[in-house]
């Protein structure tokens, strides 16, 4: 009898846990993807991956006589959303089950799920696709700083560490680089120590392209190759003036400061508001290509903008000194959620004259161009001045000054951008779509056939090993900012135990699952700060086993002890 796929995923798992080290090292070594021959069904809720719910142990007959620990939810999106996460989040979590914890993996719709984690805070175990922007360390205080943790604040783990917050506050307010760059060294340190989260994977940067219609993919660091420095560098090839994308699921909004900061959202976005500096692939700021043609530190809490005075709304109406100064004050003055980490650093904006807008800060920004001035977009004054809740607005047809443009929006079909004739550093095509289309073969099918020319998310999967070396598709691939990873939500019992969470961390198979469910492509995670950021970025961090030998001796050095069940029992009081 033929083999189901969930017994050839247990086949994997088997091999993956057998022999701890060994077990895994033999599979990272299988060519041909060893048990993933096809792809997971969905997960239907955990049934098989927990045990009964109870939450004390009656009999302590091994010597232990505190409770056994909770049933803990772990969540994962649907496998047609993201088969391979989604196999990977099955993985780990009857992974967990071998070292005596009761999981359920709780299936989800993305949108659910990210709130159910970045909102709520309801959850165990949470694994998304993480990606940071230029600036780190602005990323880890959101994250992880110890005030941020109050429901939707940011820090989702609940972590706290007043040391590494005072870290944090500090880098932030250095004006020094080389400074700076010894105290991002030591945060990286204290996090990879204490793991309040754990990168799985280093995800890289991929263009996956149809060479016949497009060229010249140039990444940044922020965002990819979904960048506004590649929409700006594209050559399209032939006669192609259609830049042809996709996206899995249709966007939710067209406000640029009412999303939830999703990717799908930014990368349109990114091209339709102009911010005041943007930055080249080397990371460095890049006046020709900026609103701002230059800028002056007055002080440690001053920044003077220059800004063009020759540029336009796409509406027509001209973009002015006063409609700078009128983002920074509308969006701090309204407490827009998904820009609260930068307004905790503005006191206010002024117009100096027509062409000048000076910025104060409410606190020192040693990083504050990479921080600040490359992330909020500049938003026309005539359209949003009399909106009372911007981040609730409902915008139809919503009006930048970036160098693409709103054409249309059929929700849960298409939406298409056309090319800004008058921006100052135009696209190289006439209009730009992102089509729904949620099957993976059928997105590589168009992609082939020339129906899609990109494939915008650099998405991972069999489907890309399968067609990389088709003669009409490009695969480009630099390192990334951002990455797979594992967060314990330190809010639940016996999450908050440091030594709870290296367990959980050594008891993971990154290497197997890069190897096997991501063909290779990504890094094995090991640090949240990656070499993408060059010096900021430190080698000299702990590192843990891939062993649930280690994670087992680790528990009970810790106190920790098994049922006759081989259930995990918590340290006796």
């Amino acid at each position: 009898m033929a083999k189901s796929d969930d017994l050839k995923r247990r086949d994997f798992l088997k091999a993956t846990t057998a022999g701890g080290m060994v077990g895994m090292t033999a599979l990272a070594g299988c060519s041909g993807g060893g048990g993933q021959d096809d792809e997971t069904t969905e997960d239907s809720g955990g049934d098989d991956t927990g045990g009964d719910e109870t939450t004390e142990d009656s009999g302590g007959d091994d010597g232990g006589s505190g409770e056994t620990l909770p049933t803990y939810t772990y969540v994962n999106n649907a496998q047609s959303y993201n088969p391979p996460r989604h196999d990977a989040i099955n993985i780990i979590a009857d992974q967990f089950g071998d070292i005596g914890l009761d999981v359920e993996v709780d299936v989800l719709e993305w949108g659910t799920l990210f709130s159910r984690v970045s909102e709520e805070y309801d959850y165990s175990f949470a694994t998304w696709h993480t990606f940071f922007v230029s600036e780190p360390v602005t990323e880890l205080n959101n994250l992880f700083n110890s005030d941020n943790t109050d429901p939707g604040d940011g820090n989702y783990s609940g972590y706290e560490n007043p040391d590494v917050d005072e870290l944090m506050s500090s880098y932030l307010a250095e004006p020094d680089e080389d400074t700076r760059i010894e105290q991002c060294h030591e945060i990286q340190q204290t996090l990879m120590d204490d793991v309040p989260m754990m990168p799985i994977t280093h995800m890289p940067q991929l263009a996956i392209y149809n060479n016949e219609q497009v060229d010249n993919w140039q990444s940044d660091l922020a965002n990819g190759y979904n960048s506004y420095w590649t929409m700006i560098n594209l050559e399209m090839q032939g006669d192609e003036d259609t830049l042809k994308g996709y996206w899995p699921e249709t966007l939710s909004t067209m406000n640029v400061l009412g999303h939830n900061d999703e990717s799908k959202h930014v990368y349109q976005f990114n091209v339709m508001y102009d911010k005041l500096v943007q930055l080249n692939n080397e990371g460095e700021i890049d006046h020709d290509v900026s609103l701002a043609t230059d800028f002056e530190r007055v002080d440690e809490t001053t920044i003077e903008y220059t800004i063009r005075t020759d540029h336009s709304w796409h509406d027509g109406e001209d973009l002015t000194a006063e409609d700078v100064a009128f983002t920074y004050n509308y969006i701090n003055d309204n407490e827009v959620p998904l820009y609260s980490t930068q307004t905790s650093y503005l006191e206010g904006a002024e117009v100096v004259d027509e062409e000048t807008v000076r910025i104060n800060m409410s606190e020192p920004l040693g990083p504050f161009n990479l921080a600040v001035a490359n992330l909020i977009p500049i938003i026309p004054q005539h359209e949003w001045e009399d909106v009372d809740e911007p981040s609730q607005a409902n915008i139809e047809e919503p009006v930048g000054s970036g160098p693409l443009q709103f054409d249309y929006w059929n929700e849960g079909s298409e939406f298409g951008l056309t090319k800004f004739e008058d921006h100052f550093a135009p696209v190289d095509f006439e209009q730009r779509f992102w089509r729904i289309i949620p099957e993976a073969s059928t997105v590589w099918e168009n992609l082939i056939n020339g129906d899609l020319n990109y494939e915008p998310f650099g998405r991972v999967d069999r489907s890309l090993d399968e067609n990389q070396d088709e003669d009409v598709i490009t695969v480009e691939s630099n390192p990334a900012a951002t990455f797979w990873k594992f967060t314990p939500n330190e809010r639940e019992d016996y999450l908050d135990d440091a030594q709870m969470r290296k367990a959980l961390v050594e008891t993971i198979p990154r290497t197997p699952i890069v190897d096997q469910v991501l063909f290779g492509f990504p890094e094995v995670g090991f640090n949240l700060v990656s070499e993408a950021f060059g010096p900021l970025h430190t080698e000299d961090v702990t590192e843990y086993e891939e062993s649930p030998e280690a994670a087992r001796s680790r528990l009970e050095e810790a106190g920790y002890s098994w049922n006759d069940d081989d259930m995990l029992v918590a340290p006796s009081e």
